[in-house]
């Protein structure tokens, strides 16, 4: 089989599970859910972390990126943000080196807030997540499409050699579209704005989590999904267009708009 058509099948596998958990489960366990994947998330980003402070244990970092997930989804942000802190501090000190200090709250304030968010959005309306969806496809889907057929200028070649302007520009306009169809369908009428914003910044989300992979030397995040490696690898642009649609929203009730 080779690699595109494991990438479909693999793709349309792990789509067809996700939109069936966002229609059919009840919040809480939606969002048990969305704890489990933010802790695979975060044990992708120490696993890569480790290979440049060797004393990380992901396994236990990804069991305290599940308690602050669930902490943040369940009962306070504040809590969470103290679990990390206080298990931070707690491996730096043993290691008596900042720099573990500082690659263990990234990689839990990361893994589990920008994850998170995809929970929060779940209670606040479900199929908000649709319109997320639709947009960051599109924009994935004819970025490599668009790039592929007539991409020739390098939007960020130290990152990621393969992604041009044009799939970028490409991607914009796909995404724009077809997640200002997709909100329109679904009756969300106030989605475009961050429907345009997410199709840009879901991009840089990309390229984010593109510049952790080259400061270790690898390519993917993790080699968990056929044809497409880790759990970032899928949602690097989705969680920062997650918290786009996130602040968004919370925007507008603070401002009652």
């Amino acid at each position: 089989m080779n690699d595109l058509l494991l990438r479909i099948i693999s793709g349309f596998i792990l789509a067809v599970v996700v939109i069936a958990a966002v229609i059919y489960l009840p919040s809480p366990f939606f969002k048990i859910g969305v704890s489990f994947v933010s802790s695979v998330a975060v044990w992708e980003v120490s696993n890569l972390l480790r290979k440049k402070l060797p004393y990380l244990s992901p396994e236990i970092t990804a069991f305290v990126g599940f308690i602050s997930s669930i902490s943040l989804l369940f009962l306070s942000s504040y809590l969470s943000v103290l679990i990390i802190f206080l298990y931070a501090f707690y491996v730096a000190h043993r290691n008596y080196n900042i720099d573990y200090l500082n690659a263990l709250i990234f990689s839990l304030v990361y893994g589990v807030f920008f994850v998170s968010s995809i929970g929060i959005l779940h209670q606040l309306n479900k199929y908000i997540l649709f319109v997320l969806f639709a947009t960051v496809w599109s924009v994935d889907i004819l970025a490599y499409f668009v790039g592929k057929s007539i991409g020739k200028n390098k939007l960020a070649p130290k990152l990621s050699p393969k992604k041009t302007w044009e799939g970028a520009i490409g991607g914009f306009l796909g995404g724009t579209i077809i997640g200002g169809l997709t909100s329109y369908y679904l009756g969300i009428y106030d989605a475009y704005i961050p429907v345009v914003l997410t199709a840009v910044i879901g991009q840089i989300g990309d390229l984010f989590e593109s510049f952790i992979k080259r400061q270790v030397g690898e390519k993917d995040s993790s080699h968990i999904i056929p044809g497409h490696g880790g759990i970032l690898d899928r949602i690097d642009a989705l969680i920062f267009g997650s918290v786009i649609f996130l602040i968004y929203y919370q925007i507008r009730f603070i401002l009652n708009i």
